[in-house]
């Protein structure tokens, strides 16, 4: 696929399925063996939508600020922040604050249009700062 197609399913997925609650669109753009790194044991559409869903039901008025997203012909990497307010942090500091990663790094491997591999990484300064709170 091209950098632009790759590039779209990237803003698909951040603006519109976590965005805009659109779930339904996730089997566009999932392959049915992709693997989720956040998910370990599941795979395909179902994996990649539970989670969606459960990133957005832990945070109901999520809004998402896409950055940067960066595409060639293999791979799509979103950099994005979200805003809201989550009904469960990530962890909790030493004196009991919630920690709360914030800006995040998400990387498709796409093959024939669809996502094979879902990485995600968050920036350990924005956690590291939290946790001395």
């Amino acid at each position: 696929m091209s950098a632009d197609a790759n590039r779209q399913i990237m803003e698909i997925y951040l603006n519109e399925v976590l965005g805009q609650r659109k779930f339904e669109r996730v089997h566009e753009i999932a392959a049915a063996g992709m693997t989720d790194s956040t998910l370990p044991g599941q795979t395909g559409p179902a994996a990649l939508d539970a989670h969606a869903r459960g990133f957005c039901a832990n945070t109901p008025d999520v809004e998402i600020e896409v950055l940067k997203i960066y595409a060639d012909q293999h791979a799509a990497i979103g950099i994005w922040k979200w805003h809201g307010e989550p009904q469960q942090p990530s962890m909790l500091s030493a004196s009991g604050s919630p920690v709360v990663p914030r800006y995040v790094c998400s990387v498709f491997e796409i093959e024939d249009g669809m996502i094979q591999d879902y990485r995600v990484f968050i920036d350990a300064v924005d956690v590291f700062s939290q946790f001395m709170q």
